[in-house]
């Protein structure tokens, strides 16, 4: 007798419309969004210079379509770059700093002084340094999603049950062992938590060195649009720029869940 496949197709029918039912919650959200931006718009007076209509930064979006997607690209490549790099430093320094206290007690002051200095002050010595350029851009990102990324990875590689590290230990397991079959695993829902929330400020990050550093970019469009009082096309900007935030939010979440389902890690 052959095996029966309905489970998996009652499983695969399940998702499909989670996610059917997902987007229909989402286009319905964009769509109050249009209605109540046009009934704040129309209902109240406001002038164009405060607040244009939906339909003309659709009109401004479409006639500047071309820049608005080359700098797009310029944010994107910025942000994930930045987000890569300020990433793999955190959670390098949290591993290192959850090994041993003396070095996290010497560590953390240094990190504190560092998140407390307010970015904008620190990018225009980065310009300095590294020029006007994606390296500046990289590390201006970095540092705004340094922080709450290496914090929870600390959190995740510390919260590990003493009694789970003694059992390792009765085993003859390596430091390396209790790492990578122990604190790793365990500290991946915690580091997939600060992942997102920089995931979220990255296109922030790349916008702020923008700002600063270079002349491209949607940061510098915002700033050009705002000088000319192109309002619809600033608008147009700040809507691209809140879209690839979210897109890179979404995406960072499918990743973690996708790498912390059941068994994942271990299958690595």
């Amino acid at each position: 007798m052959l095996p029966s496949h309905e489970p998996s197709s009652s499983s695969s029918d399940g998702r499909l419309r989670k996610r059917l039912t997902s987007l229909t919650y989402g286009l319905l959200i964009i769509v109050g969004i249009v209605v109540v931006w046009s009934l704040v718009k129309y209902g109240s007076g406001v002038t164009n210079e405060a607040l244009p209509a939906p339909m003309e930064v659709a009109r401004a979006a479409w006639v500047n379509r071309g820049a608005l997607i080359a700098a797009t690209g310029i944010t994107l490549e910025g942000a994930l770059g930045g987000f890569f790099f300020g990433s793999v430093a955190a959670v390098g320094l949290a591993i290192v700093m959850a090994s041993s206290p003396t070095v996290s007690r010497t560590l953390m002051p240094i990190v504190l002084v560092i998140r407390t200095t307010p970015v904008i002050a620190i990018a225009p010595l980065l310009t300095l340094v590294l020029g006007n350029g994606i390296a500046t851009i990289f590390t201006v990102t970095a540092l705004i999603i340094f922080f709450p990324t290496m914090v929870n990875a600390v959190l995740g590689l510390q919260s590990v049950p003493p009694g789970v590290i003694e059992l390792m230990a009765i085993g003859n397991a390596s430091r390396r062992d209790v790492l990578w079959r122990v604190r790793l695993p365990n500290a991946l829902p915690f580091i997939f938590s600060g992942l997102q929330i920089g995931a979220s400020t990255c296109i922030l990050g790349a916008m702020v060195a923008e700002w600063i550093a270079t002349e491209s970019g949607l940061g510098y469009m915002i700033l050009q649009a705002g000088a000319e009082f192109d309002i619809g096309l600033l608008w147009a900007a700040v809507l691209v720029a809140g879209l690839a935030a979210f897109v890179i939010f979404m995406l960072t979440g499918w990743v973690a869940r996708r790498v912390t389902r059941e068994g994942a890690w271990d299958e690595a």
